[in-house]
């Protein structure tokens, strides 16, 4: 049976989509099979990124109109060997957005439905990492992706007003659903985060604490760190996750 990551964070600009996309990568330079699918939407931004065109969306699939199979592109390079790499968007549309924003509780009890299906065709059909990539804060959407995950990886930024949301969700989502999770630190100007009033056990679970670097901003876009730059800080912190999170949930 795969593992199912949630790469969620408080509020936006915390590079959430660029580090999931780098932890992607990072499984299947390591010979696993990933599929990597944007949950957000209400900001989908997957599609932006270096990957191959598609002709189906993850809405149909949450809507129960298509296979996930459907909604999937692999990544047909070099760049994602020994593994395999699929990836699946939302609508970027402004309609279609629009749409999803207007979704009530009962569509979106549909849709946790349509996501452990998905799990399951996935896992059956031999993806071993399944990471999806939510919206941030508390959107049900959000929510549903970190239902269905096996763990939460948190993605934040040292300033006040993300450690204020972050601990609201850790605690009003992730505490309740009884998730294990782990938190990026990212884009830290002093390499430290600052002091989280609230949640005295959070230093147990940063997993990575990143500085602010202007190279990932830079080259983020066109290039996938923990392929062409291993060695690079960025990457080394995205490999040290993937150890954290494979020894936390070997452990349960």
């Amino acid at each position: 049976m795969g593992i199912t990551i949630a790469v969620h964070s408080s509020k936006g600009g915390s590079g959430k989509t660029s580090f999931a996309i780098n932890l992607a990568f990072a499984y299947a330079s390591a010979g696993k099979n990933v599929c990597l699918i944007d949950a957000d939407l209400k900001a989908p931004s997957l599609f932006n990124y270096m990957f191959p065109e598609s002709d189906c969306w993850l809405n149909e699939v949450l809507e129960g109109k298509c296979a996930i199979s459907d909604a999937l592109v692999e990544v047909d390079d070099d760049s994602a060997s020994p593994g395999r790499l699929y990836v699946g968007y939302c609508n970027p549309e402004i309609d279609a957005v629009r749409e999803m924003s207007g979704k009530d509780r009962k569509w979106q009890s549909k849709a946790l439905k349509h996501i452990m299906n998905a799990k399951k065709d996935l896992f059956s059909s031999g993806v071993d990492v399944l990471i999806i990539d939510t919206g941030p804060g508390v959107d049900f959407t959000s929510v549903n992706a970190i239902a269905a995950a096996d763990y939460v990886l948190m993605i934040t930024k040292p300033d006040k007003s993300h450690q204020k949301y972050m601990e609201q969700v850790i605690e009003g989502i992730y505490l309740p659903l009884s998730k294990p999770y782990g938190i990026v630190m990212n884009k830290c100007h002093t390499g430290m985060p600052v002091a989280i009033a609230g949640l005295n056990d959070v230093k147990e679970h940063i997993l990575a604490t990143i500085p602010c670097l202007c190279d990932v901003a830079i080259r983020s876009d066109s290039e996938v760190f923990t392929v062409k730059d291993p060695d690079h800080s960025f990457s080394k912190a995205v490999f040290n996750v993937i150890s954290e999170i494979d020894k936390c949930l070997n452990d349960e």
